[in-house]
């Protein structure tokens, strides 16, 4: 690649990734059944949360199709929503109810204040809905990202004697509906740099004193590198997040033992610094995630061998630091994502060569470490989370080749599953 070009995709499988070995667990245990709570009734959410509330339905298996809201049941965050199609996507969107104490109804979506009608179904992401005259359901995303004509995974309530429905409509049934969004979508990549807000995953890195973004584009594709600025020498590689609660994405490094934050404005752009705090320098370079589920971003750490987590308060303000657990001295600084797709912030890091996902509970805690597979070993120094860089709802990774310089992407599958690797092109070294 030309560093200062247009990434262009080579399509190649590799065999890095290898099947899912179980292993013996550290840090905390959590309840995998649980909710994402970090939305409020009416208040923004994020595309992760919506489709791990739907998720919370089809999998408590009792969700027993009723259009009587007497029979509403449990979001599993304290509401209680009507289990017909149009009280799915209610729940899912953790909307309020009406002024007579009933959720919306499919006429009640048509017009509905805080949604949109989408140009094309195309346009579908996780956590829109497909609305007709008199049904309705929760896209949770495309067959095949790269031939939406393979149709698409969806939730729904379909009649009485039915629980909630978790399956795959075909396109000639998908083209009977209409696209809608919600208005309060936060439209954020999972963990991971959007930094011009569409979406998709962003690459960043600063390896040559300034700070350069490829935003992406979707299907593993990204734009030409926009050079922001310079002066970056001497700060640990930036993490992003969102720190001041305000929907963009933000920039965090440290330099000389210095926390600074960069809001971001959008369209790639940011204001001035922001020091935050000092004692910084004994610890890893920071990263950024939803280790509490509470909507803001966070910071996480290592220091010694211990893992640190500071919980954001949405002002680039950060709580004392939350001693998490040790036994990191062998692994890499970790990365932040949701790998296993369930709206609560996981850590990654590799260890000889093997990467190991560690599966967040939200509370600050962890599940049982999962070791995915070896063959990491030239990878691990560049390793990062990128968010959805493919549209599909999914966190992926991507990493360089210390040797030939080259960019490689696995698509996230959900359940710490991964795609055969991608093949960006080279020149991408200087950068890291």
């Amino acid at each position: 690649m030309n560093s200062s070009g247009s990434p262009r995709a080579v399509r190649f499988a590799s065999a890095v990734m290898v099947l899912v070995t179980l292993v013996a667990g550290l840090l905390t245990f959590g309840t995998r059944n649980e909710a994402s709570a970090a939305s409020t009734v009416g208040g923004v959410i994020t595309r992760a949360e919506i489709i791990a509330r739907a998720k919370y339905w089809y999998d408590r298996g009792d969700t027993w199709y009723s259009q009587n809201q007497a029979d509403a049941i449990s979001d599993g965050t304290g509401g209680k929503y009507r289990p017909d199609c149009s009280g799915l996507v209610a729940m899912a969107w953790h909307l309020p109810k009406k002024s007579d104490g009933w959720d919306l109804n499919t006429g009640d979506f048509e017009s509905y204040s805080h949604k949109s009608w989408l140009p094309s179904l195309h346009d579908l992401l996780p956590g829109d809905a497909l609305l007709k005259n008199g049904h309705i359901e929760l896209f949770e995303k495309w067959v095949d990202p790269k031939n939406h004509s393979a149709g698409a995974w969806v939730y729904s309530e379909n009649d009485y004697g039915q629980k909630t429905n978790h399956n795959t409509n075909s396109w000639s049934e998908m083209t009977t509906y209409r696209g809608i969004r919600y208005d309060k979508v936060i439209e954020k990549s999972l963990d991971g740099g959007d930094f011009d807000g569409n979406g998709v995953g962003d690459i960043y890195a600063t390896g040559t004193g300034t700070l350069t973004i490829w935003n992406g584009k979707g299907s593993n594709n990204f734009g030409t590198a926009d050079p922001v600025g310079g002066g970056w020498e001497g700060f640990t590689r930036p993490a992003a997040g969102d720190f001041n609660k305000d929907g963009k994405t933000d920039l965090a490094a440290v330099k000389n033992g210095t926390l600074y934050v960069w809001n971001g404005k959008g369209g790639n752009k940011f204001g001035a610094a922001d020091a935050v705090g000092s004692g910084w320098e004994p610890f890893t370079a920071p990263v950024a995630g939803d280790f509490n589920n509470d909507g803001i971003s966070d910071l996480s750490a290592v220091k010694e061998g211990t893992l640190y987590i500071w919980n954001g308060k949405g002002n680039n303000h950060f709580t004392p630091a939350d001693t998490i657990g040790g036994g990191w001295e062998p692994f890499t600084a970790p990365i932040a994502g949701d790998f296993d797709n369930d709206g609560k912030t996981d850590l990654a890091a590799v260890k000889d060569g093997t990467l190991h996902i560690w599966n967040g509970k939200g509370g600050n805690k962890f599940g049982a470490v999962d070791a995915l597979g070896g063959g990491w070993g030239d990878y691990q120094a560049t390793l990062m989370s990128l968010g959805d860089v493919d549209k599909d709802g999914h966190s992926d990774l991507g990493a360089i080749n210390k040797t030939s310089g080259t960019l490689y992407l696995w698509n996230g599958k959900g359940g710490n599953k991964f795609g055969p690797a991608d093949a960006l092109g080279g020149g991408w070294l200087p950068h890291f």
